[in-house]
């Protein structure tokens, strides 16, 4: 019995020591637990602040750069520009010093040019209508229209500027000179190989002069 009784204490005690230290070693695992989480929810935020940063910056590169862009094109934009005024310049300074007197009174079309526009099939033209030569004492009017000559598909085809039925839209009047810039859409699947404008006067052409593309 007392052999009995001592196995039985014995049992007890090794029983209440194993529970012991399994109890103590599963609150350390929820403790390395916890602070792994914590770790890692930490670590979460900083990648979110990280991909915020970095979204951030790609963004503000991308804004940068349609900037540089926008400011790109505005520094062609001015260039141009500058380049038309110095030939107005020199027009009106040959016009000012009398340049054009004892010619025989006239008219001319100076810088006729023809660009692209943005549009594909569209053109933006500008050009300076002159009356040169003799005392000009009256306002001249009249018209001017574009001729466009046209590949379409391999046929030749020539296109008036603007359309016959809208002659309102090209008259013009002015005394010395008149600038006149506008656009023309081409049909599609056209190509533009050469082009003419022209200034009228009482159906006559008083005028003319072509641009190089």
């Amino acid at each position: 019995m007392l052999v009995l009784v001592v196995a039985v204490l014995a049992a007890l005690a090794i029983y209440e020591s194993g529970r012991g230290w399994t109890g103590v070693g599963l609150e350390v695992f929820k403790a390395e637990l916890a602070q792994v989480r914590a770790e890692l929810t930490a670590k979460d935020a900083e990648l979110g602040l990280a991909r915020q940063q970095v979204d951030a910056a790609h963004s503000a590169l991308q804004i940068e750069k349609a900037s540089q862009e926008q400011l790109a094109a505005r520094i062609r934009t001015l260039e141009a520009e500058n380049a038309r005024l110095r030939e107005d310049v020199l027009v009106f300074e040959s016009l000012a010093g009398g340049a054009y007197a004892g010619i025989q009174p006239g008219f001319k079309i100076n810088r006729f040019a023809v660009e692209p526009d943005s549009v594909p099939g569209r053109f933006r033209y500008r050009m300076l209508i002159l009356r040169q030569g003799g005392r000009v004492e009256a306002e001249t009017k009249g018209s001017y229209q574009l001729l466009a000559t046209i590949d379409r598909n391999g046929q030749g085809a020539t296109i008036q500027y603007p359309a016959e039925g809208n002659p309102a839209a090209s008259r013009i009047a002015f005394k010395h000179f008149q600038r006149v810039e506008g656009v023309f859409q081409l049909p599609a699947d056209s190509r533009l190989v050469s082009i003419e404008v022209r200034f009228l006067q009482d159906g006559q052409i008083r005028a003319k002069a072509s641009a190089s593309l």
